[in-house]
């Protein structure tokens, strides 16, 4: 499976907690499998391009950016990918991360793992 996230950056998003190696393999296969949704999306609605509005976002959150943008053209195959599609894509996993780590804290844990996604 590509790797779409840049694993040195998930330490800005995670403050105070540590990371489990798992957590970061199950992350990316969450960003993979996101991304895969985006092609059937377009597909449902006739598109050759996938676009942010394919992921489900909320508000925009400040966050570093966590996605190698020269790799969701490998992962999305048969598609043009819109500009917005990475910083979306960022968002969305930005969202997941954070949860993540509030599931990590609630269950007195320092270390965010793969069970917390």
């Amino acid at each position: 499976m590509e790797i779409i996230i840049v694993k040195s950056k998930i330490k800005e998003v995670v403050g105070d907690c540590n990371i489990s190696k798992d957590f970061f393999e199950s992350l990316n296969e969450v960003a993979y499998l996101n991304l895969k949704h985006t092609e059937e999306k377009a597909k449902a609605n006739g598109r050759k391009t996938v676009q942010a509005k394919d992921l489900f976002v909320a508000e925009h959150v400040e966050a570093p950016m966590l996605i190698v943008k020269s790799k969701l053209k490998n992962v999305i195959s048969g598609y043009n990918v819109s500009g917005n599609m990475a910083e979306g894509l960022n968002q969305l996993i930005v969202r997941i991360i954070k949860e993540a780590v509030l599931t990590a804290k609630a269950n007195n844990r320092k270390t965010v793992r793969s069970i917390d996604l």
